[in-house]
């Protein structure tokens, strides 16, 4: 694995070579793990700590909110474009999980398709926090709450998440977290979507418990696991996941609650992948799509992940017809653009926000950042 990071520092953020936060060194010969490891022990070091976040920050207003903490839209008070803040609650996350969280988006941020995560973790009394880039038009759960995606924007997203997945296979980690609020959108066309949200990306390998609850995004081989049963962690879960994000932009739903029976949208869609000679029609709402989009599908979506099309399977069929023509003009001129993000300190909904604050408690808002 190759840890290295291509020196890419912001306005004011960067480190001088050879600083953990900026790793260049030669991990080749190290396995993914143990690489990942060495790195969150140099980074512990450098942790800034600081009294509170204004003193780096103007804190602007919340992008995301959730159990462990929360994402800040925010800008250096040395200057320099807005980012996104998150913030992790120092009694709810281990210092390590942050740190490794931290560490792996530093190595990987050189890829357009995945969030980049910038220089500096800070540590407050209350809170762990580092900075990532802003998204101006949040995330891609947003774009589809009324419809699914014209087809060519489809392919878009597609397409730059395949890349992205298989930069981090090829580094032997796995995000393991692939769905629509993880996404996180550009502009209004799609010419630039990013993978964030790094929380659960681990090295390959790694044991993998059952989901706390239902995820329609977790694949069958995960969600039949039994506590304290566990899984290696592989590339295909990702691959699942794609399939699932794909079914998701082109309809605006996910195809089932979970991927285990007795739910009927799934028990319809295996029954269909399962039946030999496979009937020519599938289950609705799959007959939606035309046949090259249905053989991807298909591929991403095997039930035996042995047999999983790994992600850049989905570069292979952008020529192809995908059957979604019918869902016509998508209405982005409404998304959020980046005029007018920061306004006044003053009178921002952070106005009154301090560290001593929980931070936590509430849902994602989907507005331009990554909510833990």
């Amino acid at each position: 694995m190759d840890l290295r990071d291509p020196k890419s520092p912001e306005d004011g953020d960067s480190e001088p070579p050879g600083h953990p936060c900026c790793p260049t060194l030669p991990l080749l010969q190290e396995d993914t793990a143990t690489a990942l490891q060495r790195l969150v022990e140099l980074t512990a070091t450098r942790v800034s700590p600081v009294r509170s976040l204004r003193t780096r920050y103007r804190l602007l207003r919340t992008l995301g909110s959730g159990c462990y903490g929360r994402v800040l839209l925010a800008r250096s008070r040395r200057g320099g474009p807005a980012v996104a803040l998150k913030l992790l609650r120092r009694d709810s996350v281990l210092r390590t999980t942050f740190l490794r969280e931290f560490c792996v988006g530093r190595c990987v941020s050189s890829h357009p398709g995945l969030l980049r995560t910038l220089d500096g973790p800070l540590q407050t009394p209350r809170h762990f926090a580092f900075a990532q880039e802003y998204a101006p038009c949040g995330d891609l759960s947003r774009m589809l709450q009324h419809r699914g995606l014209p087809e060519l924007l489809v392919k878009r997203v597609m397409a730059q998440l395949a890349g992205a997945l298989d930069f981090l296979h090829s580094r032997g980690l796995v995000h393991a977290d692939v769905k629509p609020d993880n996404v996180l959108v550009f502009d209004p066309v799609c010419s630039r979507v990013a993978l964030g949200d790094l929380g659960l990306t681990r090295p390959e390998g790694s044991p993998t418990p059952t989901p706390p609850g239902p995820l329609p995004t977790a694949p069958p081989e995960l969600c039949l696991l039994l506590p304290p049963d566990t899984l290696p962690l592989r590339p295909a879960l990702d691959s699942w996941g794609l399939g699932v994000l794909l079914f998701c932009a082109a309809t605006a739903c996910f195809p089932w609650d979970v991927a285990l029976a007795p739910d009927p949208e799934f028990e319809a869609f295996a029954g269909w992948m399962t039946t030999k000679p496979q009937p020519p029609r599938p289950p609705p709402p799959w007959d939606r799509f035309a046949p090259p989009a249905l053989a991807l599908l298909q591929g991403l979506l095997d039930l035996d992940p042995e047999t999983r099309s790994p992600p850049l399977a989905v570069l292979g069929f952008l020529g192809d017809d995908w059957g979604l023509e019918g869902n016509g003009e998508h209405p982005t001129g409404t998304l959020p653009e980046e005029d007018g993000e920061d306004g006044d300190e003053g009178g921002s909904s952070l106005e009154e926000w301090t560290d001593e604050e929980g931070g936590g408690g509430g849902k994602r808002t989907g507005t331009g950042g990554t909510a833990p």
